[in-house]
C-alpha cells in the first residue's frame, strides 16, 4: 500500500491510537480523532476507497484518477489534518472549524448515499457514522452555543463547508475529462 498510495495513512493510522487516547480527556482533539478513525477506514483496512470513488462514483476507467493518490495527500493531509488540528485553538478558529464539520456531515451523507445505491457496504460507511457524523454534530452545537465566536466567521465556514461538500465531485467528474 505505501507504494500505491504513500506513507500519510500509515502515519494516520499509526497515529490512531494515541490520539484517540488523547482525545478522551480533551475534546478538541475529537475532531482529529474522529477524521483518522475514518481515513483509515477508507485508506488502509479495509481500504480500498480510491477504487470505490473512481471507478463507481466518479464513472473512470481508473482505480486512481481522477483523485489520485498526490490530491488524496492534499485533500486528507493539507485539509482534512489541517482544519482537525486548527479546531484546537477553539473560537477563533470559527471558520475552519465549521468548514471542518459541514464537510464531515457532507462525505457522511455521501458514503451513506453510495451505500443506499450500491445496496452494501463501502470504505468510509461505518466511520463516516460513528466518528464524523456525531462529531460534526456536536461540535457545530458547541460553535453555535458559544457566545465567543462570531457568527459572521461560523455561517461563512458553513458556507464554504458546502460549497466544498458540493464542489469537490463534481470537480473531480470534469478533471476526468
Amino acid at each position: 500500500m505505501r507504494e500505491r498510495h504513500g506513507r500519510w495513512p500509515l502515519v494516520g493510522a499509526a497515529a490512531l491510537a494515541p490520539v484517540t487516547a488523547g482525545a478522551v480527556g480533551r475534546p478538541a482533539l475529537r475532531p482529529l480523532a474522529a477524521l483518522l478513525w475514518h481515513q483509515t477506514e477508507e485508506w488502509v483496512w479495509p481500504g480500498g476507497f480510491l477504487p470505490l470513488m473512481n471507478r463507481e462514483v466518479l464513472g473512470s476507467d481508473e482505480d486512481e484518477w481522477p483523485l489520485d493518490p498526490r490530491l488524496g495527500l492534499l485533500i486528507n493531509v493539507g485539509l482534512g489534518w489541517g482544519f482537525s488540528v486548527a479546531t484546537i485553538a477553539g473560537a477563533p478558529a470559527a471558520f475552519p472549524t465549521a468548514l471542518l464539520y459541514v464537510s464531515h456531515l457532507g462525505n457522511a451523507g455521501l458514503h451513506v448515499s453510495w451505500a443506499i445505491r450500491r445496496r452494501g457496504y463501502d470504505p468510509g460507511l461505518v466511520t463516516a457514522l460513528a466518528t464524523l457524523a456525531p462529531t460534526a454534530v456536536l461540535g457545530l452545537r458547541r460553535l453555535h452555543a458559544d457566545p465567543a465566536v462570531s457568527r459572521r466567521a461560523l455561517a461563512a465556514g458553513v458556507l464554504a463547508g458546502v460549497a466544498l461538500s458540493a464542489a469537490l465531485p463534481p470537480l473531480l467528474r470534469r478533471r476526468r475529462r
